[in-house]
């Protein structure tokens, strides 16, 4: 899932978790725990960058050993033993000073390597400048709150601290599992990625309740029962929603199937993801033995079937003799099988990851494919990078969207 809501799920976990004893503080700490697991992005850029990565073992290291089981119990036994250090530690003040300039620093940082990575790896001056006007103002901020007032005494053990992250850092991944990237909550005994592919990345419909609830629950002091209530209120809230979600999936695979058994198509796997920002409109992707078949069915549509299938040709013959190449291996492992080869000018392919779908009902050029690599021949191997081509948008393309997830109505 996207930073915001993963802070908001640690947040909420975090005050479950330990609430009582530590206070606000247990939603801090609890955010700070639903963001570490996301930090491996930045460090795979950062070991990208001095050349120990290339871009297909950012790829992989993306939702790997920081988002496992194994990660969520050994990490809260040291950042819990660190944090009640902290706050027993006679200069405090020093210390959270520094450590807030710390925490800033590296949700910046992440942030400008994001306009980084999505504008064409270069830095943007004007996030950089913003970002050094809030470290300013936040420098300020932490001051007066550290150096200017009284500092409240904490009467929790390093066991508190390490359960309020142990929760926040464990449902970090299992969320994320439900997304369709894929989390490898096995590492390091297993590569397998878990994927249910039932919401989006980003869901406003799941994020801003339960946003709303924690950020109620913040205002009243923690031996209040409606603090607690408000909390409980927004992952109750949650997590109706995300089995309403799974139930939204069933409904379309079995849309999925029956279609197909209309149309006579013979088929050997399928899969259903949502769309962006909704969990009405899916999109359908349906393996055969040498092309994919694509639509999009929203569960708003009238009918339950599915009457267009755009049809994509593997061209696995284009990548034939470099199966074993690295990129190859990854790209197949990280789309699962559902992808397909494209042949571009300059001697150059396309892998279009098809679980992500297109820009708009159908593919009409290569460019159209929201998630894709290109590859190229290096000393008789092929490398891929990702490309940075976004898909082209047009003054009608979200409307045409929105339009879409209000369902076809018929006639």
């Amino acid at each position: 899932m996207d930073s915001l809501t993963q802070i908001i799920l640690g947040a909420a976990t975090g005050e479950l978790a330990g609430g009582k004893k530590v206070g606000r503080k247990a939603m801090f700490w609890g955010a700070v725990g639903g963001t570490i697991p996301d930090l491996d992005v930045m460090v795979g850029g950062i070991l990208q960058s001095i050349n120990l990565f290339d871009e297909m073992d950012a790829l992989a290291f993306h939702r790997g050993i920081s988002h496992s089981f194994l990660f969520a119990v050994i990490a809260p036994l040291v950042l819990g033993r660190l944090v009640a250090w902290h706050y027993r530690n006679p200069n405090r003040k020093f210390v959270s000073f520094l450590g807030g300039l710390t925490v800033y620093f590296i949700m910046a940082f992440a942030i400008n390597f994001v306009f980084y990575e999505t504008g064409g790896r270069i830095w943007n001056t004007k996030v950089i400048l913003w970002s050094v006007v809030l470290g300013i103002l936040v420098s300020f901020i932490l001051y007066y709150r550290f150096f200017k007032r009284k500092l409240n005494a904490i009467d929790a053990s390093w066991k508190d601290f390490a359960w309020v992250f142990f929760w926040s850092i464990f449902t970090h991944p299992l969320l994320d599992c439900c997304t369709t990237y894929g989390t490898q909550v096995f590492q390091p005994f297993s590569d397998y990625r878990v994927g249910f592919n039932n919401i989006a990345v980003a869901d406003p419909i799941y994020t801003v309740p339960f946003a709303i609830c924690i950020i109620l629950s913040a205002f009243f002091f923690k031996k209040l029962p409606i603090r607690r209530y408000l909390n409980i209120l927004g992952i109750a809230l949650s997590s109706v929603y995300l089995i309403w979600t799974v139930n939204n999936k069933l409904k379309v695979n079995t849309v999925i199937t029956s279609s197909l058994k209309a149309r006579n198509i013979e088929y050997n796997n399928y899969m259903s993801s949502p769309t962006i920002l909704n969990n009405f409109l899916w999109n359908c992707v349906v393996e055969a033995d040498s092309v994919f078949y694509q639509s999009l069915y929203s569960t708003l549509d009238t009918e339950p079937r599915i009457e267009k299938w755009n049809v994509y040709p593997k061209n696995r013959q284009l990548i034939k003799g470099h199966e074993t190449d690295k990129s190859i291996r990854t790209l197949e492992w990280f789309t699962n099988g559902y992808y397909n080869v494209i042949e571009r000018s300059n001697d150059t392919l396309q892998i279009s990851d098809l679980r992500f779908g297109t820009m708009g009902e159908e593919a009409k050029s290569p460019d159209d494919f929201v998630f894709k690599f290109l590859l190229t021949e290096e000393n008789g191997v092929l490398k891929a990078q990702q490309s940075r081509q976004r898909p082209p948008v047009k003054d009608d393309t979200f409307s045409k969207f929105f339009q879409r997830i209000k369902g076809v109505k018929s006639q």
